[in-house]
């Protein structure tokens, strides 16, 4: 069976080249907190509205942000704790909003650092390579070096 014009038999696989990508951002305590409360508020919450009277990043148990919110017009305060996974989410909002680009597909992993919170994103993109083989002298001196 031989394949239409333009169309190549499913068989016929193209070399391909990949390009490795580890990004690492680190989010210092403030602009976790903004990232949280901007989220809060998209999402009806009264959090924003409110003064903050006490932020940290707690590591044991269960880790995650800490905020301690004071309402308008009240003595009264509020303790909300947004976990990791919230925490890089309202993250990931807020770098889509700031026109920020990240990789769509990828591992992501959050850990907690002294400045805050670190978002590392690892992913792999595989291209149509453009050229023929190397030949084996390249490929050996470019396993030397590296």
């Amino acid at each position: 069976m031989t394949p239409r014009r333009g169309k190549l038999p499913w068989a016929f696989v193209m070399p391909k080249v990949s390009i490795h990508e580890l990004r690492t951002l680190k989010l210092p305590v403030e602009t976790a907190v903004d990232a949280v409360l901007e989220l809060d508020r998209e999402h009806g919450g009264a959090l924003a509205f409110g003064t903050i009277v006490q932020a940290q990043i707690e590591s044991e148990g269960e880790p995650g942000l800490v905020l301690v919110v004071q309402r308008r017009g009240s003595d009264a305060t509020e303790q909300r704790k947004f976990s990791l996974e919230a925490v890089a989410a309202a993250f990931i909002r807020y770098c889509w909003k700031a026109r920020i680009p990240l990789p769509r597909h990828g591992a992501k992993r959050i850990e907690i650092i002294p400045e805050g919170f670190s978002i590392t994103i690892e992913g792999t993109v595989e291209m149509v390579r453009r050229h023929g083989p190397l030949p084996q002298r390249a490929r050996a001196v470019s396993s030397q070096t590296a």
